[in-house]
């Protein structure tokens, strides 16, 4: 796919691995429209990326129908002079939240926030927006997963259940969405140097895998779109892992059980 031109929605645009990809997106020639919870750096990311920031919660249950509605508003203004009107052209589902913990001590409010921004908000913003792209017979999807989604991790059940439901939701589209002009590809990251650890409630402590650059997940971004490539492990190790995982289930079990 040509990125000079396209108009892309990128979720969880406002720091890490959303930002990173709005600028590598801006780079490759890409209109961005960039969505967040925090306005004050989204509109930072905005300005270095000549972008739209569009401000949003996609915990609440009505975010993310008034995103898509943001979006193709700020789309439609996107439009050159004398051209039809612009639509959504790449549709990258990032946003995502995390906790780390016993299950029996998550609070039910964070596991329904889970829920709902890496699984829902995901799932809805898509329906909403990918006919349009059928319609037109281009565009392209994009979701950033997780390695806890391949293979599950100790103390990350809800995050890894979420982030599992996403790569089967994506897989499971691109069946259906097949000779229609429209792709959809799934991202999976390491471990990455964001504020995500922070957030999630503890901080990561173990010395290997040691986190890499947020940008490097940003041009796997590019790279899918460019390639049409359905699936891009960052980096590109952790293939192994979910190869095990899925090849021999026992031995990569004993093995989590051992090293964690």
């Amino acid at each position: 796919m040509r990125l000079t031109g396209t108009v892309a929605l990128v979720t969880g645009g406002s720091s890490g691995i959303g930002a990173a990809a709005a600028r590598a997106l801006a780079a490759a020639g890409a209109r961005l429209l960039i969505a967040g919870r925090d306005a004050g750096r989204l509109h930072e990311v905005a300005s270095q990326t000549g972008g739209v920031a569009l401000t949003c919660d996609l915990a609440s249950a009505t975010g993310p129908a008034a995103l898509a509605a943001a979006a193709l508003r700020a789309a439609a203004s996107l439009a050159p002079a004398g051209a039809g009107p612009a639509g959504i052209d790449i549709l990258v589902n990032n946003a995502g939240v995390g906790w780390a913990g016993p299950l029996a001590e998550i609070p039910a409010a964070k596991v329904a926030e889970l829920v709902a921004v890496n699984l829902t908000a995901p799932m809805e913003l898509t329906r909403l927006l990918v006919p349009a792209m059928v319609a037109r017979q281009r565009g392209r999807v994009v979701f950033v997963s997780s390695i806890a989604g391949a293979t599950g991790v100790r103390g990350e059940a809800v995050y890894s259940a979420t982030k599992a439901g996403l790569t089967t939701f994506a897989e499971s589209l691109s069946y259906e969405l097949a000779g229609q002009g429209v792709r959809a590809c799934v991202i999976v990251p390491g471990v990455i140097d964001t504020p995500f650890f922070d957030r999630r409630g503890r901080p990561y402590q173990r010395r290997r895998p040691v986190p890499i650059p947020a940008e490097r997940v940003a041009r796997a971004v590019v790279s899918c779109l460019e390639h049409d490539r359905t699936v891009a492990y960052v980096p590109g190790w952790m293939r192994g892992p979910a190869w095990l995982h899925g090849a021999a289930p026992g031995i990569f079990r004993a093995l989590a059980a051992r090293f964690g």
